[in-house]
């Protein structure tokens, strides 16, 4: 998609799609890549280690598929990583499909809404992305929040906040948050996806305008 802006001088340009696609995929890759960074460094400041392993747990992939259950196939794991190997304690970041599917879709329209806006405010004086930066920031720390990380090694739901425990959050809290997390990821999907809408059609109008 091509988003025509007009600048403050007067000269018409174009925002090509290559750049809308570059936003998309820095921040795709934020959003995936925030959770396992956060928590190898949680893990190396409260062990003092960092020793990384990971492996692709597909046969619990496989088994979930077969199940044809649409719960224990949105829970099945693709990625763990081990962020302390060799200790006693495993502290585990595990990548489940629900996560995979709702951080790409965080990711993408995150950088759509982002790319628009700042094609935005160079045609508009009034522009700012001051409340998106603070959406964003939200759907970072749901996407956080919402991931599988926890001690001993184990796969699942049961992981879920321990991100937030190795931050000082109280299990059970952390636990609370885990579990509300997710749709706070979607309500930041539909609130980044009305956004760009919106926007692209102020764009739009503006240009026309002009």
């Amino acid at each position: 998609m091509t988003s025509k802006v007009v600048p403050h001088s007067g000269t018409a340009a174009v925002v090509p799609i290559a750049a809308e696609a570059l936003w998309v995929l820095v921040l795709m890759s934020v959003v995936l890549a925030w959770p396992p960074v956060i928590y190898a460094y949680l893990s190396y400041a409260q062990f003092g280690l960092f020793k990384p392993s990971y492996y692709l747990p597909y046969e619990e992939l496989f088994a979930a598929l077969r199940s044809a259950d649409p719960e224990a196939i949105i829970s099945a794991p693709i990625l763990s990583m081990n962020m302390t190997s060799g200790q006693l304690l495993a502290n585990m970041y595990t990548l489940t499909v629900d996560q995979l599917f709702l951080s790409v879709a965080l990711g993408i329209v995150l950088g759509l809404a982002l790319a628009v806006q700042l094609s935005f405010r160079k045609a508009c004086a009034t522009g700012s992305v001051g409340g998106s930066a603070a959406a964003a920031g939200s759907g970072l720390v749901a996407t956080l929040a919402a991931s599988s990380t926890g001690i001993l090694g184990c796969c699942g739901s049961a992981l879920s906040g321990g991100v937030l425990a190795l931050a000082g959050v109280s299990f059970t809290t952390a636990s609370q948050i885990a579990e509300i997390a997710p749709w706070i990821q979607v309500a930041m999907i539909a609130f980044f996806a009305f956004a760009y809408v919106r926007l692209s059609r102020r764009l739009k109008l503006l240009s026309a305008s002009r």
